[in-house]
């Protein structure tokens, strides 16, 4: 069987949540799967830019795998207009002849090419772009409208979560037999670090004060202004900093504003985009992790922290509860009371950071990419059989 993956090759560049998704899940493919043959698809491009990087397969499975970008202008094929073109042409077979016919397309993105024949395998990673519109772009609400199209004609959907999944089923109408959960896992790099490398770090960041640290990209669904009431009022408590790990996504002014409104200039520290080797250490010197977002496909950075041995408080918002399970303190997303006293009782207690500790350690052990590549490569097998 042949299984056309596509990987946009900017997404292995600084990857957050869908480029480390897209990377650790091929390479956990290429490891369980000895028999299948794979085209890893980088989209479209009329020339590769310089800073990115096509991926490169092991020697032991290069012989069953093609790597191909196909010459065209990437701008045009993300249009609006060429993805409208894509679905209302859905049919032809514009695939299977670039491709020479394989007998499933595996695509955690889109748009994706019209095809006729062979099986569609479509990621869904959430549905907060329709669940909660105002925490996004209109062209993000737009793809994942387009996303649910595609869905329709897919022969199987995968997801990251059982809230995601009774989503789908339950407001959009999707059969229950055809959406497979993957759950994520965190990389084996996410691990409790040595004291000399957080040292390293620490001192990178200039992080000389003891800290909490929040991971991800700096965009409304994260809920940072209610983590910054809450620990603007701890703050003569503690001599904690708080860490923002992070890009800045869209519409992150309010939360730099709000920064300077209460007066936490000296006291957030916003480290910018951080390199995937700096991450571990950064999540195993952090006393406490913090995660308030309103929503997740799945959760996946409070999932690291704990695999490094980190005390975690995130919101009980989908699909975290699923992530964590009993291993942290849950706090509905926008009760900023809720949180600072959540803030206060870890903070304060050693013993019971430890018993989280301990509890996280033991939760981040259940997830494994191998477990989440075998879910896949089963879906992507039914899907070539029907």
């Amino acid at each position: 069987m042949t299984i056309l993956f596509y990987a946009p090759i900017e997404v292995f560049h600084r990857p957050a949540g869908p480029g480390v998704y897209t990377g650790q899940l091929l390479k956990a493919l290429l490891e369980i799967d000895q028999t299948n043959r794979y085209i890893v698809w980088h989209g479209c491009m009329v020339k590769m830019p310089s800073h990115l990087k096509p991926f490169q397969p092991s020697s032991e499975v290069a012989q069953r795998v093609q790597v191909r970008v196909t010459r065209f202008p990437t701008r045009l094929f993300h249009h609006p207009k060429m993805r409208a073109f894509f679905w209302q042409f859905a049919s032809l077979p514009l695939a299977d002849r670039l491709f020479n016919n394989p007998q499933v397309y595996f695509s955690p993105f889109y748009p994706f090419l019209p095809y006729r024949n062979g099986g569609l395998v479509l990621t869904v990673f959430d549905l907060t772009p329709l669940t909660l519109p105002q925490c996004h772009l209109p062209t993000a609400v737009q793809g994942s409208l387009l996303t649910l199209i595609w869905a329709k004609k897919a022969k199987h959907l995968l997801t990251f979560s059982e809230a995601v999944k009774k989503q789908l089923i339950e407001l959009l109408g999707f059969d229950a037999q055809r959406i497979t959960v993957t759950p994520l896992a965190a990389d084996e790099r996410f691990r409790p670090q040595p004291l000399d490398r957080i040292a390293t770090v620490r001192s990178k960041y200039g992080l000389n004060e003891p800290y909490l640290l929040f991971v991800g990209t700096i965009e409304p669904r994260k809920n940072l202004v209610t983590l910054l009431h809450a620990f603007a009022k701890i703050r003569h408590d503690f001599p904690h900093l708080l860490v923002l790990a992070g890009a800045r996504g869209w519409y992150s002014e309010p939360v730099f504003a709000e920064i300077e409104r209460l007066g936490l200039q000296n006291r957030v520290i916003h480290t910018e985009y951080v390199p995937a080797n700096d991450l571990p250490p950064l999540m195993s010197g952090a006393e406490v992790f913090v995660y308030p977002s309103l929503a997740e496909g799945f959760g996946l950075p409070p999932l690291e922290a704990m695999a490094c041995g980190t005390a975690v408080i995130c919101s009980n918002a989908p699909a975290l509860p699923e992530v964590v399970g009993d291993a942290a303190i849950t706090v509905p997303p926008t009760d900023v009371d809720a949180w600072s006293e959540a803030l206060t009782q870890m903070l304060r207690d050693a013993d019971l950071r430890e018993a989280f500790r301990q509890k996280g350690l033991a939760q981040a052990k259940q997830f494994s990419w191998e477990k989440t590549a075998r879910l896949t490569l089963t879906a992507l097998e039914q899907a070539a059989r029907s």
